[in-house]
């Protein structure tokens, strides 16, 4: 699930609030490459177990053991110091009298011993709540993370040391690893004695998704979601930070700003249109949660086909049957209907015209940053162009360059290539506008940045609201607009 389909689904969670905003954040992770010793089982030898039996009956001297084995000393000897090494016996040396300790007569009861091993082990420690843990999962570097137009969050966490880890929390954590891994059961076979070095320690991060919600108090909640799985204890550290006034968070939070309609954007929209869309957002939002509601019935439905008998199948599939055509007459009602667009609606409308646009992709952002325009969308344009769609991007509102020099020099190396001409990049110097137009089949006039993940960097806390219309007359009427601005046929 993608965080714009995470947004979507979470957007009414909080009552009497609004989502305002919703974004990837890198979480600092310690990486810390530790040497463990753990206490394994080890199987006897053959020679060390006879040994520990002829001590247990009664044979004692080294002597009268090498005779009954008929082998030689030195032989017996190796193993005697290998069995005393691991407390197995003791060892009178001036009588050369061996004695079973309590540890060797439970070893001879197992034919086998407990013995320690150093093995090479990554563990991790939060940067943000401290928890010492072992996982699988991909982390990234800050590098990683910058490409992806992530910026990482400080940690508060001071570096780990030997000193620093704490004995019980290393061990629950490799409990909790080998009781939900069983493949590392082999290396983590055992149970912990000590960490003996920390050899490498270094920061990396782990992706999450942050919702950030508001009330009409201007009050802020926020969800953070690890994968879809949400992390309360994440949340209340980035609520603890907010509330401090610590600047990690990908908004300036001194500046709440709520959306101001761009009334010369708006202006070309027809009334009748503005009024449409305005009047049809409260059923749209209805038919959203409704269209959810019963896709999750849906699901649990489809997968719940275990022990049925030929009745509950066929009860199950008429259920389904009458839910498909339901979920369908409701998808059907919002298409092609005027309506209002928030935050979490606009990305994926700006990747379906990039997807399948036949004609043209016209594309209007103050900014290009790379969180907008990253790999992904990047890629997406060189499909279309490829393709034979043409791709129009209009930006810029200083006179100063203020979008990332390195994304425009990657477009401007998209038009050096064969089909590169089919791509426009048109500076307008001084826009504020904000359009996305797919052929003649739809337009968004918004106040959300398509090229820019965050947006206006002096109202960077902000509803997003777009006005999304199939209104053949309006988008003629854009594309005139935008035909004069940017001095192109369009």
């Amino acid at each position: 699930m993608t965080i714009d389909e995470l947004a979507k689904l979470k957007a009414n969670s909080v009552p009497n609030s609004t989502l305002v905003k919703y974004y990837e954040a890198g979480i600092p992770q310690w990486h810390m490459e530790t040497i463990l010793t753990m206490l394994k089982p080890k199987k006897l030898s053959v020679l060390q177990e006879f040994i520990l039996k002829f001590v247990s009956s009664g044979i004692d001297d080294i002597s009268d053991i090498c005779n009954f084995l008929g082998i030689n000393k030195t032989a017996v000897n190796n193993a005697v110091a290998i069995l005393q090494k691991n407390s197995l016996i003791m060892v009178d040396i001036f009588y050369s009298k061996l004695k079973l300790t309590d540890k060797g007569e439970e070893a001879l009861k197992e034919a086998a011993t407990i013995v320690p091993e150093d093995i090479e082990y990554v563990l991790y420690m939060d940067g943000l709540l401290g928890n010492v843990y072992i996982d699988t999962r991909k982390l990234y570097t800050s590098k990683e993370l910058r490409s992806f137009g992530i910026k990482p969050i400080n940690t508060n966490v001071e570096k780990p040391t030997l000193d620093s880890l704490v004995y019980e929390e290393v061990k629950r954590a490799i409990n909790l690893f080998k009781k939900n891994h069983a493949y590392e059961q082999d290396k983590l076979e055992g149970d912990l004695q000590e960490v003996s070095r920390v050899v490498k320690t270094y920061v990396e991060y782990k992706k999450v998704n942050v919702l950030v919600f508001m009330n009409k108090s201007e009050d802020i909640e926020f969800q953070v979601y690890d994968g879809t799985t949400r992390n309360d204890d994440y949340s209340i550290a980035f609520q603890k930070q907010y509330n401090n006034n610590t600047h990690v968070l990908d908004f300036d939070s001194n500046d709440m700003s709520g959306v101001e309609e761009d009334n010369s954007l708006i202006s070309v929209l027809p009334q009748e249109i503005i009024e449409s869309a305005k009047a049809f957002s409260y059923k749209d939002s209805t038919l959203e949660r409704e269209i959810s509601n019963l896709t999750t019935q849906l699901d649990a439905i489809k997968n719940n086909d275990d022990e049925q008998d030929e009745q509950q199948k066929e009860s199950a599939t008429e259920r389904i049957r009458f839910l498909e055509k339901k979920i369908d007459e409701m998808k059907n009602e919002r298409k092609g209907a005027d309506r209002i667009l928030s935050t979490y609606d606009h990305r994926p409308l700006l990747l379906d015209a990039l997807d399948n646009a036949q004609n043209i992709v016209v594309i209007v952002s103050p900014w290009i940053k790379s969180g907008g325009l990253n790999n992904e969308v990047l890629g997406r344009i060189e499909r279309a162009l490829k393709r034979n769609t043409q791709v129009i991007i209009g930006y810029g509102i200083s006179k100063k360059e203020d979008s990332d020099k390195c994304i425009l020099q990657r477009l401007t190396d998209i038009q050096k290539k064969k089909y590169g001409n089919k791509l426009l990049l048109v500076r307008l110097s001084n826009t504020h506008e904000k359009v996305l137009i797919k052929d003649n089949e739809y337009m968004v006039i918004t106040s959300f940045n398509w090229l820019s993940f965050k947006g206006d960097p002096n109202k960077g806390f902000r509803q997003e609201t777009g006005y999304y219309t199939e209104s053949k007359e309006a988008i003629k009427q854009m594309k005139a607009n935008l035909s004069n601005r940017m001095n192109i046929k369009i």
